[in-house]
């Protein structure tokens, strides 16, 4: 044990014999309390001023005196352990300090204990009792009553109270129900009227415990309070935190538990929270546009559990269609992560209503996670998916909210030469993100991609986050890919109609909307984005030029002079030295699309 201290010299005849007395096994005392007999002993042998005294007997008294200060100190430093309930698992780690180390910090817990016992005239410090240094810290409205308010922390860190110190002056150690006497104190005001005498005459404690027990039970741990506090509470005074946590219970609990809390009203009471949400005229920043984006994630969870997918088809267009509104107003959230949950929601759609012999295209992301019970019907107001889908993105634009325009009626004739742009307000929506973000599209030479040739698994295949991950600029790279992974899905739905090129609901109708919405330009601009960091941006790009070829629509000859093969680190089949050799360049040119011919002209007939 006191190996890292002894020296390493050998011991003579006359050390070895007292050391061996020294720690010899007694009878009577202790150990580190040598009895009269010791003393009688070692004044045999010379020590301590007997009649061989020597001033070798010197050194061998020091050098006793330190193995039984050392003992003392571990002997100390082990008591301050358990008092500070520290882990088994640090303890070996604190054991191998050096002793001066290991009385240092004794004495800077006992100046932590005395330190609280200085007279306070109209402020009492007490203690936190903890089951571990683990276990959560309690707000401070759980811990006190409401007479008592909070002050600030005292410089010296944690403290004990009056009582407990008294307490442990008589016994010399802290009572069993204040085990933790060196856990982190707060300090209370009581009020004037309180008598001190009667405020240390309470047991040490118990209005803690008291109130510590009463805000847990406060706080919704169960379906059935989580879906009270939605039904009785405001979206603009409900704890955004309990927001988050009902979130965490709807996506990691057990189908069970959502299946309760839906049972008690909890799919009505968010969507009357939602809607009162997003009727506010103006919306807080702190507080409810963080309330709408946690409850956005709760509609997000319920899509992992059957229960919670049979209570979003109930709503039909509720709460897509005002969301969409939302999308498309003045009042649309200012972050991107909470517009892309909007986004997100509605690529769930397809995944509640999708039948079951269909498989996801190897052009269209199309992950399931409702299994059986993909295979719901459709509303009765809607025939097929892309009508369902459709009506929702063709959400009438509210009006302004600040200055509302009267609306204008044009002439007949200018009516009739106007081309519909019926999918107009929703591309606006990614022309501001690129707008706005237009020092991300700084690479004029890329191309896009031609399907065939990209290796789809590769481009998807996790990466190790880089510089680029996190930023302002890769979240809106990301919200813009899941609008162009929403119109693939539209894509793929209509493609699956198989109706006549006429039918309004037809694939080559829907892409010939889009065309004249200006989706040509978006496109355009948003290829221009980095390669090696969005590549799933242009692998959703290059799904939607294939989608358009299959369905029989022709992209305009400038369009066409743009697409291009994916770098050679994306090709398909490639060998890794064609990887590293060839480059974009070369391969554009010997690989180059072909330019679609013009339509030949009828001669004019005079």
């Amino acid at each position: 044990m006191f190996k890292g201290i002894l020296p390493s010299s050998k011991r003579t005849a006359s050390e070895a014999a007292l050391e061996d007395d020294i720690f010899a096994p007694r009878a009577i005392g202790k150990e580190n309390r040598p009895s009269d007999n010791h003393k009688a002993a070692g004044s045999k042998l010379g020590i301590a001023g007997g009649p061989g005294h020597k001033p070798r007997d010197d050194i061998l008294l020091a050098r006793r005196d330190r193995m039984l200060e050392t003992v003392a100190t571990n002997r100390a430093f082990e008591r301050m352990l358990d008092d500070l309930q520290i882990p088994p698992t640090l303890r070996p780690k604190l054991a191998t300090l050096e002793s001066p180390v290991k009385a240092a910090m004794i004495r800077s817990s006992q100046f932590l204990t005395l330190s609280s016992a200085t007279p306070v005239t109209t402020t009492l410090r007490r203690t936190r009792s903890t089951e571990s240094l683990e276990s959560p810290r309690k707000s401070l409205t759980e811990m006190f009553d409401k007479s008592g308010s909070p002050e600030p922390r005292s410089a010296t860190g944690s403290s004990f109270s009056p009582a407990v110190h008294q307490a442990m002056s008589a016994s010399g150690s802290a009572p069993e129900s204040l085990t933790a006497t060196h856990s982190r104190a707060i300090s209370l005001d009581f009020p004037r009227s309180t008598s001190q005498p009667s405020v240390l005459s309470s047991k040490p404690g118990k209005l803690t415990k008291d109130k510590e027990k009463a805000g847990a039970s406060a706080k919704p741990t169960t379906p059935e309070q989580f879906s009270q506090l939605l039904i009785h509470g405001s979206s603009i005074t409900i704890d955004v935190e309990q927001v988050k946590k009902l979130r965490l219970y709807l996506r990691n609990e057990a189908a069970g538990w959502t299946e309760v809390f839906l049972l008690h009203g909890g799919y009505e009471a968010l969507n009357a929270r939602l809607t009162e949400l997003l009727e506010v005229e103006w919306r807080e920043e702190q507080h409810d546009d963080k309330c709408l984006h946690e409850l956005l994630r709760c509609f997000k969870a319920l899509s992992t559990s059957a229960g919670g997918c049979n209570a979003l088809r109930s709503g039909v267009l509720q709460p897509y269609s005002p969301l969409m509104a939302l999308l498309y107003s003045d009042k649309k959230p200012g972050e991107l992560g909470t517009r892309q949950l909007i986004v997100e929601l509605l690529l769930i759609v397809f995944e509640l209503y999708q039948a079951p012999s269909s498989s996801p295209n190897p052009g269209s992301r199309a992950p399931s996670r409702i299994g059986p019970s993909s295979s719901a019907a459709l509303p009765t107001e809607f025939s097929t998916l892309f009508a369902l889908v459709r009506e929702i993105i063709l959400t009438p634009r509210p009006g302004p909210a600040e200055q509302p325009h009267v609306p204008v009626q044009p002439h007949d004739f200018i009516e009739s030469l106007h081309v519909p742009r019926i999918y107009k307000t929703y591309l606006q929506e990614l022309s501001d993100i690129c707008r706005d973000y237009f020092w991300v599209f700084c690479h004029p030479n890329n191309t896009i991609w031609l399907l065939s040739h990209v290796d789809e698994a590769r481009v998807e295949k996790p990466k190790a986050p880089g510089g680029m991950t996190g930023g302002v600029e890769y979240e809106a790279m990301q919200y813009l890919t899941t609008h162009f992974r929403l119109v693939n899905a539209c894509a793929l739905a209509a493609l699956d109609l198989r109706v006549p090129a006429e039918h309004p609901h037809s694939a080559f109708k829907f892409h010939q909307d889009l065309q004249a919405s200006g989706i040509e330009r978006i496109i355009a601009t948003a290829r221009k984005a980095s390669t090696a960091y969005y590549s799933t941006l242009h692998l959703e790009i290059a799904r939607y030029v294939s989608l358009a070829a299959r369905s029989g629509f022709e992209f305009s000859a400038g369009f066409m002079q743009l697409v291009g093969p994916p770098p050679a680190g994306m090709l398909k089949g490639a060998s890794p030295a064609t990887k590293q050799n060839a480059s974009p360049s070369k391969m554009r040119a010997r690989e180059a699309p072909k330019i679609p011919t013009p339509r030949k002209a009828d001669a004019i007939v005079f």
